[in-house]
C-alpha cells in the first residue's frame, strides 16, 4: 500500500477532483445543447481505443470493470487481464480553435465503475480519426483506500505540440 506523508495534500487532490467532475459534468450539459458549435457536428468519422484498468496501488489488472464511452452510451468491460476490446468512439473534433490553430484530434470522456471501487471520469481523451489509440491507463481505487469515496475525475491535456504551437504564435514581441 502506498504511504502519502501528506493526507491533507491527498484530501485536497480529491476535493479538486470531485469538484472539476461537477463541472465537467455541468459542461458536457451545456456542450451537448449546444454541441453544433463546438465539436464538428457530423458523427461520421470514427476513432478507437483500448483500455488497461487496474488497481491505483499495485496495479493489479480488474476485471469486470464497466467502461462507459459518455458520447454514446455504450458500455464495455474489462477482461481478466484488466484489458477491453477495441473500442469504437465517435471522431468528435472540438473547433472552437479552427480559426486559430485547428485540433487534428477529437476528444472523448469515458466514467469507469466497478463495484467495490470508486467512480473514475476521463475527459477529453483524445483520439485520431481511424486511428486506435492502445493502452490508455485507468487506476481503481478500492472504496475506503483514499480519504474520500468522490469519484476521480481526470481532465486530459491538449497535445503539447499543439500547446506549443499556440504559446509561440502568441509570444508578444520585444521593440
Amino acid at each position: 500500500m502506498l504511504n502519502f506523508k501528506n493526507k491533507t495534500t491527498l484530501a485536497a487532490a480529491i476535493a479538486v477532483s470531485a469538484a472539476l467532475l461537477v463541472g465537467a459534468i455541468l459542461l458536457s450539459v451545456l456542450l451537448t445543447k449546444n454541441s453544433a458549435s463546438v465539436f464538428s457536428a457530423g458523427r461520421t468519422g470514427k476513432a478507437s481505443l483500448t483500455l488497461s484498468v487496474v488497481e491505483g496501488f499495485t496495479e493489479t489488472p480488474i476485471e469486470g470493470a464497466a467502461v462507459v464511452v459518455v458520447e454514446t452510451g455504450d458500455v464495455y468491460y474489462t477482461a481478466h487481464d484488466g484489458s477491453t476490446d477495441v473500442i469504437d468512439v465517435p471522431f468528435l473534433r472540438d473547433t472552437r480553435y479552427d480559426d486559430i490553430l485547428g485540433k487534428p484530434w477529437g476528444e472523448v470522456s469515458l466514467i469507469i465503475y466497478k463495484d467495490g471501487y470508486v467512480p473514475y471520469a476521463l475527459f477529453y481523451l483524445q483520439v485520431l480519426e481511424n486511428e486506435t489509440r492502445q493502452g490508455v491507463k485507468i487506476l481503481l481505487f478500492e472504496n475506503g483506500q483514499t480519504q474520500s469515496d468522490e469519484p476521480f475525475s481526470i481532465i486530459e491535456g491538449p497535445n503539447r505540440l499543439w500547446v506549443d504551437a499556440l504559446i509561440d504564435m502568441y509570444q508578444p514581441t520585444s521593440d
